[in-house]
């Protein structure tokens, strides 16, 4: 029978004391992992004989409340209950589809989510100004292992952008960041990288049986952003349709399985475009 978590999130949080003694949560693979400000506070048996829990393990100032395969739902109806001093949510408005509201959606999305990436972005700038004021001083000769590593450094940020923009569109489109990284990491893999370039020269590359559009996607923002959004609408529906002992393993095989084929086949390309369309525009 299913579980009615909203019920079992509200008797949580009672016996850690109320949401006020509560810091931070976070889940892993089986568990709630609060902090809590005083542990004095926490009623250890009370939590215990929730219907539901699993078992309490205290860790520090952590209070490990014990789920199993169904932890995300918990933890989502413990989300759903509020921070401290936070107004409960808000029932979704419904709104109707327009140009300016796509338009406005999209904005936010972008600057939701490149705003956090702005300082390492900055710090890579400067430190690969850094190496060109240092190359032309000639303080160090040409092609040196010194200017090599400091242009590096400044390219590590950029070079790893897709991997920085879907940790950071994860936390916004509230999906899975491990997940969103592993899937953008596959895009800049160095294996992946090759094959695009033999596509460039002409070489046919598919995947199952799909021709590969070639693209780079390093230093690119559009592809992983859009892959991060769609990541959040699939890995609700894997979470439908998979059994809740399976969830484990089987739920982040078929949401990979799913997502980077889509990201590599369709998203990607079509993310190369619609970037190329915003600086035709931004430039003309």
């Amino acid at each position: 029978m299913p579980k009615n978590y909203a019920e079992i999130s509200h008797a949580i949080v009672a016996a850690l004391g109320g949401a006020g003694n509560i810091e931070a949560v976070t889940h892993c693979m089986t568990r709630l992992r609060f902090v809590v400000k005083d542990k004095a506070r926490i009623d250890t048996p009370a939590l215990k004989a929730i219907d539901g829990v699993l078992g309490v393990v205290h860790s520090g100032e952590q209070c490990q409340v014990i789920i199993g395969n169904e932890v995300a739902k918990a933890y989502q109806a413990v989300l759903a209950l509020g921070m401290p001093g936070a107004a409960a949510p808000a029932a979704p408005e419904k709104r109707k589809l327009t140009l300016k509201g796509i338009g406005a959606g999209i904005l936010d999305a972008l600057v939701g989510t490149m705003s956090p990436l702005i300082p390492a972005i900055i710090g890579g700038s400067m430190v690969k100004l850094l190496a060109m004021i240092l190359d032309m001083a000639g303080v160090f000769e040409k092609g040196s292992s010194t200017l090599v590593i400091l242009n590096v450094i400044g390219d590590g940020a950029f070079f790893f952008l897709p991997v920085m923009v879907a940790a950071s569109a994860a936390l916004k489109f509230k999906t899975n960041m491990s997940l969103a990284i592993a899937i953008a990491g596959v895009l800049v893999h160095p294996n992946f990288i090759d094959l695009m370039a033999k596509a460039a020269q002409g070489q046919a590359v598919e995947f199952a049986f799909i021709p590969v559009t070639a693209v780079k996607y390093t230093y690119t923002v559009i592809p992983a952003l859009v892959m991060t959004w769609i990541l959040s609408h699939i890995e609700r529906g894997v979470d439908r349709i998979t059994p809740a002992v399976t969830k484990n393993f089987l739920k982040p095989m078929l949401i990979v399985l799913i997502a980077a084929p889509i990201a590599i086949l369709l998203i990607g390309p079509l993310g190369i475009w619609i970037g190329s369309g915003i600086s035709a525009l931004v430039y003309t």
